[in-house]
């Protein structure tokens, strides 16, 4: 019976990163109904009892340690934890986790993980030194494996796909009781809005603010779909208050496959959130993307959508522009997206399959 190690963003209410951890346990017991998962996360009584694995406190280091010490592989769970762009601090933390694995003799895959952005360089060269004793690493970008490499990485780095592609899609009857349920008109056309805090910028919230009226003037309907909870929350309640329209937004702290229903529901999502674009896509929703991160515009080139611009010099018009098209040629954008989807959902699998390989 194999014991197997999982670390990442776990337990922070935040729904992108739970439906990794989520994906990434159903599909390990699936396969290996009997195999030993321990996951480090923020809150162990909600990650222990959710999942059904074991969960340890990522705070105590005398429990990390010893579970790393109990496990046969230890796996970085999707997600971009490797950047220091929020702070040096949780790059080192993970890096950490890595190198004690290693001296411990303890098998370490990337499991579909992003990378990146490493801005300083004495973190470069530390990530070089210690990713380079990882055994198999995963990437779901090519950016990602161009930015291990350009900083001088040799191991061999396997571009597949994001793990939340192993997701299952929800049925007709689920989306129609959900959207029901959270009081939306579907008779009109649904457009969701996921937006997320970012550095001390303003600006931004109004122009979204402007294009949630323009869109219900247009007489759609607009949602705000939370991606973590609470600060997208406030986040959305900040905006739906500067428009002059009445917007809807979701307050229940939904699972992963409970948002991944609603967003199913949409006909258009703008999305800040990396895992709110990622869910429409599963769910073959077009969208339009707003981007706070490289990582954002990445994503919209692998599936072949819209991207309005930076964050930070969010400009309306090209924002009104890209939605206009996107629901004007919803068709063709389906389509685009159906294809891409399709390949990427087959890399995801891929991923399963290096980790059978290597445990």
């Amino acid at each position: 019976m194999k014991n197997v190690l999982l670390f990442g963003y776990y337990g922070f209410q935040n729904t992108g990163d739970e439906a990794l951890l989520q994906t990434i346990v159903g599909r390990m017991k699936k396969v290996r109904p009997k195999i030993n998962i321990t996951v480090l996360t923020y809150n162990e009584e909600e990650t222990s009892k959710q999942y059904g694995v074991k969960a340890v406190n990522r705070n105590d280091m005398k429990k990390v340690l010893k579970a790393i010490k109990d496990s046969d592989v230890v796996i970085s769970g999707g997600g971009s934890v490797l950047q220091d762009v929020t702070s040096s601090r949780s790059l080192l933390y993970y890096l950490a986790i890595i190198f004690t694995a290693k001296r411990l003799g303890k098998k370490v895959m990337f499991y579909g993980n992003g990378f990146g952005p490493i801005t300083k360089g004495i973190n470069k060269k530390i990530c070089k030194y210690i990713l380079d004793q990882v055994d198999v690493i995963t990437v779901r970008d090519h950016p990602s494996k161009e930015l291990m490499q350009s900083i001088g990485v040799k191991k061999n780095i396997q571009v597949t796909a994001d793990v939340a592609f192993g997701m299952e899609l929800p049925t007709v009857e689920k989306v129609d009781k959900l959207l029901r349920q959270e009081g939306l008109d579907q008779s009109k056309k649904i457009v969701g809005i996921s937006v997320r805090s970012w550095k001390d910028h303003e600006d931004y919230k109004k122009v979204i603010a402007k294009m949630g009226d323009y869109l219900q003037k247009a007489n759609h309907e607009v949602v705000f779909v939370p991606m973590h909870f609470p600060d997208d929350v406030n986040v959305s309640f900040q905006i739906a208050d500067m428009m002059e329209t009445k917007a809807k937004v979701l307050t229940n702290q939904y699972s992963p496959e409970e948002l991944l229903t609603v967003i199913s529901g949409l006909d258009l999502m703008v999305g800040m959130r990396l895992h709110s674009l990622i869910f429409a896509a599963i769910a073959n929703v077009p969208m339009v993307g707003l981007e706070y991160d490289d990582k954002i515009n990445s994503f919209l080139k692998l599936v072949n959508q819209r991207n309005a611009g930076r964050v930070e010099s969010l400009d309306q018009i090209r924002l009104f522009t890209a939605i206009d098209e996107i629901l004007q040629n919803c068709a063709f954008a389906k389509q685009e997206l159906d294809q891409a989807t399709a390949i990427l959902r087959k890399k995801a699998n891929m991923t399963q399959e290096i980790f059978l390989d290597l445990l």
